[in-house]
């Protein structure tokens, strides 16, 4: 999957691992639904990233997901999928994201599945992959 290049900055730049088919499915996901361009998706897996000038280090963005907003706020982990689900107009996950007090569950039980996606991935990950491909058409 190729990165999504917009002329306007994008109010969110997601940085996903371009070799996790359940990171790629949601990727798959938000931009079908990223009809205004708001979102931009960056493959941190293509040769070159680092070189990029993103300044998000690789080892990072594979230990959790990460965005960068348009005013260059950097986000970390859950947090990124609720601006994201803002921006792809997906209110209820946003709200349920954005609670601070679920953070304390949500943000460790979203590292300890960024730290086994690739697993997680290998067993489940083509399936949904091949599932978001035909719900998608």
């Amino acid at each position: 999957m190729q990165s999504t290049t917009v002329t306007a900055t994008p109010e969110l730049t997601l940085y996903y691992d371009g070799q996790c088919p359940l990171c790629v499915a949601e990727v798959e996901f938000l931009q079908s639904r990223n009809a205004q361009d708001q979102l931009a998706f960056v493959d941190i897996t293509h040769t070159g990233f680092e070189e990029a000038g993103h300044n998000i280090s690789c080892e990072a963005a594979m230990a959790q997901i990460h965005g960068r907003t348009a005013d260059g706020q950097v986000l970390v982990g859950v947090p990124v999928f609720a601006t994201a689900y803002r921006l792809a107009k997906l209110p209820v996950l946003a709200w349920l994201l954005s609670r601070r007090w679920l953070m304390p569950v949500l943000q460790p039980a979203y590292v300890l599945f960024a730290k086994h996606r690739q697993a997680i991935s290998k067993r489940i990950g083509p399936s949904i992959l091949k599932f978001s491909k035909l719900f998608l058409r």
